[in-house]
């Protein structure tokens, strides 16, 4: 897996806090989408189809606990895991503002050149990573 790219609302939301006064959000939150085109820089979290079901839910990244190194952060390895029935297709994962729902703000994508399909039992292994440039 290569690194997410910068979506708008996460851009603006960066602005926002280096020059804003909007405070740093405490946490981030992964999840994962089934969109299978690859989403243009300008969506929002409503418009991915997200899994649901099967034991699936976003996983917390708590602000601190990046690896910095040069222009890139990365987080720790997530293990998403299906259990009870299957996900399907997972074309990629996501980092947002907020552990459920569509109101928070799409910071981050990584759209997976080939799809994974998640059977029950069966999982992905996430290494969220974010670059600037």
């Amino acid at each position: 897996m290569s690194v997410a790219k910068w979506m708008d609302e996460g851009e603006t939301r960066v602005l926002q806090i280096l020059f804003g006064s909007l405070a740093v959000d405490g946490a981030y939150y992964l999840g994962l989408y089934k969109n299978s085109a690859e989403p243009d820089e300008n969506i929002t979290v409503a418009d991915l189809t997200e899994i649901s079901g099967y034991g699936y839910a976003r996983k917390s990244l708590a602000r601190g606990s990046w690896t910095i190194s040069g222009n890139q952060a990365t987080y720790a390895e997530q293990t998403f895991l299906a259990q009870g029935g299957d996900w399907g297709n997972i074309y990629g994962y996501f980092i947002t503002t907020t552990l459920t729902g569509t109101g928070g703000k799409l910071v981050a994508i990584e759209h997976f050149g080939t799809p994974y399909n998640i059977v029950d039992g069966k999982g992905i292994k996430i290494i969220p990573k974010i670059t600037i440039s």
